[in-house]
């Protein structure tokens, strides 16, 4: 497959993934301040879990150095960035 076709279905399936992902944690927030969705592994494990399968290559596009942080550091980043991102769409 060429690089650019691959690009474009990383780039879609990504997307896709991750509004999947928002919206997962949004049905998931009801009543749920963010803050308090990232306290604890167990409260945003749903999203974690989510993020698991596209969250190298997310990191990668977003240049984030994520050395010393553990996943759910790295995926309240990358679901910030992402939300700020969204938010200016």
């Amino acid at each position: 497959m060429e690089s650019s076709k691959r690009r474009f279905l990383t780039s879609e399936v990504l997307r896709k993934a991750f509004k999947l992902a928002a919206e997962v944690k949004e049905a998931y927030q009801e009543g749920q301040s963010a803050s308090d969705y990232f306290e604890s592994f167990e409260s945003c494990y749903p999203l974690i879990s989510e993020y698991a399968y596209f969250i190298e290559d997310e990191v990668k596009s977003l240049g984030i150095d994520t050395e010393g942080m553990n996943s759910k550091e790295i995926t309240q980043m990358v679901y910030e960035i992402n939300q700020r991102k969204n938010s200016k769409v």
